[in-house]
């Protein structure tokens, strides 16, 4: 899929408002574009009840939620270090996928998500818990099959959801995202965030250009790219926290822990976030950005919380 370019869409229509272009660059940083999936009820994503975007579709169908993996012939199932095989999510098809900037996804072949998400948060630490997750790209053109494990009927997963779960289409669009204090009042900003602030005197006329080229939805079961969700979610040993401000507060040392969250977002992205229909938790998986590229996938990071 040709990437559009986002970017220069809002620049277009800002400096259009007479906002200066430099501002327009400034704001441009701390904009992000992610890609949202969502099944369909009665014939509508009713994520996006403010109508979709320009251009866009709600019929771009992108991936499969629940169901039996397509995996590489001869791949065994992905499994923890006891060999007990993990839960797949979702798979989704690399190329359907919309190209967004800041988020360089492979242009082809699929990804399929597996995560055992009760294991997960019961590790000890988050090394621990890698090994009830994963996200694994399968090449276009590789051979593949469809089939459980040889045992899967004898291994308990949890009490209310099956190891299988039932298949659901998932369509795709791409949303706008910008993080949280950029709305707010400058009294009520951190010193860091004043700072960027000063240099943005428009910043609200940019905030309402964003909310008329992207309409803002309500939620997205699965997402690809923008910012991590707050949840309001408990994850272990950080509560109530995005991962990314949990990194930064075990970076500083002395310092600014919202200047090295500005950093470790350019260096870090949400790979996938997602909440299944079950309401019982969220899953994550942070990449950094130059392991994205490489599809270094294995390099993925789990990050699951339970939303009670």
């Amino acid at each position: 899929m040709s990437t559009v370019d986002h970017y220069g869409s809002l620049h277009r229509a800002a400096t259009g408002e007479g906002i200066p272009a430099d501002e327009v660059a400034r704001f441009a940083e701390l904009l992000r574009f992610a890609v949202w999936a969502n099944e369909k009820y009665e014939g509508e994503i009713v994520a996006h009840p403010r109508g979709l975007p320009p251009g866009q579709s709600d019929d771009l169908l992108v991936g499969r939620a629940g169901g039996l993996p397509d995996l590489p012939v001869g791949m065994p199932w992905p499994a923890d270090e006891e060999g007990v095989p993990l839960p797949f999510v979702a798979s989704f098809d690399c190329a359907a996928l919309p190209r967004v900037e800041g988020l360089p996804l492979p242009p082809d072949g699929s990804l399929l998500i597996f995560l055992h998400h009760e294991e997960a948060y019961d590790a000890d630490d988050r090394d621990e818990e890698q090994q009830f997750a994963r996200v694994i790209h399968v090449p276009a053109g590789t051979g593949t099959v469809a089939a459980p494990p040889e045992d899967y009927p004898s291994r308990p997963f949890c009490t209310d959801l099956g190891f299988i779960g039932p298949e659901r289409d998932l369509f795709a669009v791409v949303h706008a995202e910008l993080p949280e204090w950029v709305g707010r009042d400058e009294a009520k900003l951190s010193p860091f965030q004043q700072r960027l602030a000063r240099d943005l005197p428009h910043r609200r006329e940019l905030c309402a250009v964003v909310d008329r080229l992207w309409p803002a939805g309500n939620s997205a079961t699965f997402q690809f790219g923008g910012y991590s969700w707050h949840t309001g979610g408990v994850s272990r040993g950080h509560l109530y926290d995005e991962p990314e401000l949990a990194i930064a507060e075990k970076n500083v040392r002395g310092g600014d822990v919202e200047e090295e969250l500005q950093r470790v977002r350019r260096e870090w992205i949400p790979l996938v976030q997602f909440e299944p229909n079950d309401d019982v938790y969220y899953g994550r998986f942070l990449i950094r950005v130059e392991d994205l590229a490489a599809g270094r996938f294995d390099r993925a990071v789990s990050w699951t919380e339970f939303t009670e």
